[in-house]
């Protein structure tokens, strides 16, 4: 059976945000004949409760540490470190900061990261090392998230995302490419709360994200197929 599969790679970051007004163009290009389904649903808490099995456990300096990764509005990737036991202290840089260094301290350890080649090297009092690669940060994302597949062709992993200094909620989606990159975007809570946000349409099918109050949505429609435009989801080496 011959496939159609086409990308619907919505929300550029930040100045191209997915409004009411590209929502409307893209209504006009949709011919639909059915109703929205939630074909799946997750719990919200139950997904950020999920983001601590994601996360790469750290030991230095006699403490216990969760690096990972998260992203902000512009959906560049910030590289975090949070006490392995909960509670505050968590420290976030953004990625292409970490080149320059960084100094991260909680209750009277200090760490010295700096980031290299995509190397995370986290240095304690006394030469205690350690490090991580910001790809095995996102390895671990895709493997240990929940993972949802559309149209039994696409897998994406989905996980929770709080953005650095403004602390918005919303979620990811990351996939793996035909070519070996990975592909993600981000889409924040409020641009899903009236109205779908449209990730790929197979077959005659659109399959997207919505939320409600405790759930993350997934969501299907059949479409009559058109010719289509939006924007690129951000790439990322393996």
């Amino acid at each position: 059976m011959k496939i159609l599969l086409i990308l619907l790679l919505a929300a550029a970051p930040a100045s191209a945000e997915w409004g009411v007004a590209e929502g409307a163009a893209a209504s006009a290009l949709l011919p639909m004949r059915a109703e929205i389904s939630v074909i799946g649903q997750a719990p919200l808490l139950s997904l950020l409760a999920a983001r601590d099995k994601a996360s790469q456990p750290l030991a230095i300096g006699g403490r216990n540490f969760l690096a990972t990764v998260v992203f902000d509005s512009n959906w560049d990737s910030w590289f975090t470190l949070k006490p392995a036991g909960g509670g505050f202290g968590a420290g976030a840089w953004k990625e292409t900061d970490l080149a320059a260094g960084a100094v991260y301290k909680y209750q009277g350890l200090e760490l010295k990261l700096k980031e290299t080649d995509g190397v995370v090297s986290i240095e304690a009092a006394g030469g205690e090392k350690a490090e991580i690669t910001v790809n095995a940060l996102f390895d671990r994302l895709y493997k240990d998230s929940l993972q949802v597949t559309f149209g039994g062709i696409v897998t994406y992993a989905v996980f929770r995302n709080l953005e650095p200094l403004t602390e918005t909620e919303g979620s990811v989606t990351l996939r793996v490419g035909s070519d070996g990159l990975y592909y993600f975007s981000v889409t924040r809570d409020a641009q899903i709360a009236a109205a779908p946000r449209w990730l790929l349409a197979i077959n005659g099918v659109l399959y997207g994200l919505r939320v409600d109050t405790a759930a993350l949505l997934f969501v299907s429609k059949p479409i009559e197929m058109a010719k289509l435009y939006f924007e690129f989801e951000r790439s990322r080496a393996r």
